[in-house]
């Protein structure tokens, strides 16, 4: 038996076995430090609000199994990504959308030596704030919140707000932070990280971002900037598939750049891009040609397919249908309270302190967490009317 065995075998022996737990754990956390990037995030670092926990897994891959076995991780799957109300099963959702930014991210994470598990936490995690269909939902929701003087609904700040409160993870700051500042990717062609957050940071980063829409709020950590830029880039080249796939765009349309023209030379020559201009720096960066095919990318984008009226024929009703809902659910939360149907069907199962939130935050959390499908059912089953069964 050779002696590295026989040192396992002891330990298993130990009679006492949350010291073999944390024995084991502390040979991981030095493996870290041997190879991960000394800016990366170590898992000795990771930071709970309520504290840290004793379990086998390393805190942030106990991070990545909390989101992926939540309720919210189960709605992606019917939320809009770009195109909605279209009987096409090839379309991406957003189930997928994260998935293809946590592989595109990680593959990266991997080579510069970042913590892979803190890269899929806040990739599989960052849109779970997303509501009915969409960003275009998103604006229908904020205006109602806006109306009703909430402020604006904003899907990164209700991502953090939905597994701290909603339906509470207890995840790590970083994680959080990833959420809160995923947006904005495209603010320039490096990404410096804001090192050393507290939580006090992350409540004025919250702040900021609430009362200044056009912040671009920064990552604490290298793992955020990375997934914040890969965000960007995993949807556009595969929006322009979706496109192509349902045929409101041919691939010869596609604007010639260095990028290429299909979803894989796009992201193989922006993983290289970012590996080459950011390997062994403390920012995560792409070149400026890189940087400025992206814009045109993204412009083309915009003008091509995010505002191709063939997928906004429904949009007034979808507008139409967010109003109804919202002031229905509202007056029946304020008059019929514990007997209302949001109260049944949402708030009840919630904790104490949740049950404290105000009415119109009620039905904005409610309203965001329901899933394309969903939102019509709930239209049709409050507000159509039903035939009277007499006997």
């Amino acid at each position: 038996m050779s002696q590295k065995t026989e040192f396992v075998l002891k330990d298993v022996l130990t009679p006492n076995p949350k010291d073999i737990l944390i024995h084991y754990r502390n040979i991981a956390e030095k493996k870290e430090e041997e190879t991960l990037f000394y800016k990366a995030s170590f898992s000795k670092d990771h930071c709970r609000l309520n504290g840290p926990e004793d379990d086998h897994r390393m805190p942030y891959k106990r991070d990545v199994d909390r989101i992926i076995h939540s309720k919210a991780y189960s709605r992606y799957v019917d939320k809009t990504q770009v195109v909605y109300l279209v009987d096409n099963d090839h379309i991406a959702h957003r189930s997928l959308h994260v998935q293809f930014v946590s592989s595109f991210a990680r593959g990266i994470a991997g080579i510069l030596r970042l913590n892979l598990d803190l890269v899929e936490a806040i990739a599989l995690g960052h849109d779970v704030g997303h509501p009915p269909f969409g960003h275009e939902g998103e604006g229908y929701l904020s205006a109602l919140s806006i109306e009703h003087d909430n402020g604006p609904f904003i899907h990164p700040i209700q991502s953090c707000r939905l597994f701290k409160y909603i339906e509470p993870l207890n995840l790590g700051l970083s994680v959080y932070d990833g959420f809160l500042c995923h947006d904005g990717g495209m603010a320039g062609t490096t990404l410096m990280p804001t090192y050393g957050k507290t939580w006090e940071d992350h409540e004025k980063d919250r702040k900021h971002k609430i009362s200044s829409l056009e912040m671009n709020i920064m990552p604490t950590t290298l793992e955020g900037c990375l997934v914040k830029l890969c965000d960007t880039m995993s949807y556009l080249g595969r929006d322009i598939e979706d496109a192509i796939q349902i045929g409101i765009l041919s691939r010869t349309e596609v604007p010639k750049t260095v990028l290429g023209t299909t979803n894989r030379e796009i992201l193989g020559y922006l993983a290289s891009d970012i590996i080459r201009h950011s390997y062994d720096k403390d920012f995560i960066s792409t070149s400026e040609e890189a940087y400025e095919a992206l814009k045109i990318l993204r412009r083309f984008n915009f003008n091509h397919i995010y505002n191709h009226p063939k997928l906004k024929v429904e949009s007034a009703k979808i507008k139409l249908s967010y109003r109804i809902l919202f002031d229905w659910l509202l007056e029946n939360l304020m008059t019929q309270k514990e007997e209302s149907y949001i109260w049944k069907n949402f708030v009840y199962n919630k904790n104490v302190q949740y049950s404290q939130t105000p009415p119109v935050q009620i039905v904005i959390d409610y309203i965001a967490g329901m899933t394309d499908n969903f939102f019509i059912r709930a239209i049709e089953k409050i507000i159509i009317p039903k035939k009277i069964q007499i006997f």
